[in-house]
């Protein structure tokens, strides 16, 4: 065999041991040496058709749930710093009714939703008693559609 510079992974695998073991005194029958498990999952229908159609299909609100349980696993506080910018997030920080969380929370969504944006300590101060729980709290589309149409908010700055 000509020498290509790769290598070929029945080089490296030294099945004349395996061949010599007495697979009967092991308790290990029907099984195929050289077969790749992974290879036959990757290869399946099944993962097909789940990794394809069936994963898409999950609703992108169940998928921010399972971010934000991942994300309170790893964190056992809840702030505006540390909760994922979903609507759950936004949830954890309207149940703890603090000011200075939910403006930490805003100044994160607006700088992943409208990263040119500037707007005024005043403003996120006037945000955050709006949003974060006190006397009820408005909701999280709200907010979206204020950061969205955040022409009365703020400054946007073209980037370059």
């Amino acid at each position: 065999m000509e020498d290509s510079g790769s290598w070929i992974w029945d080089d490296y695998v030294n099945t004349s041991n395996m061949n010599d073991l007495n697979m009967t005194n092991l308790n290990i029958t029907n099984i195929d040496v050289n077969n790749n498990l992974c290879e036959e999952i990757t290869n399946h229908w099944l993962y097909f058709i789940f990794s394809g159609y069936l994963l898409p299909l999950v609703s992108p609100r169940v998928r921010d749930w399972f971010k934000e349980t991942i994300n309170s696993i790893k964190n056992n506080k809840v702030g505006g710093q540390i909760v994922t910018l979903t609507e759950y997030g936004f949830d954890k920080i309207q149940d703890i009714e603090n000011d200075n969380e939910m403006k930490e929370f805003i100044k994160r969504m607006v700088k992943s939703r409208r990263p040119g944006l500037v707007i005024q300590e005043k403003m996120y101060d006037k945000l955050a008693e709006e949003f974060s729980g006190k006397g009820g709290g408005k909701s999280w589309r709200y907010l979206m559609k204020v950061i969205d149409n955040s022409h009365n908010i703020g400054t946007q700055f073209a980037r370059p």
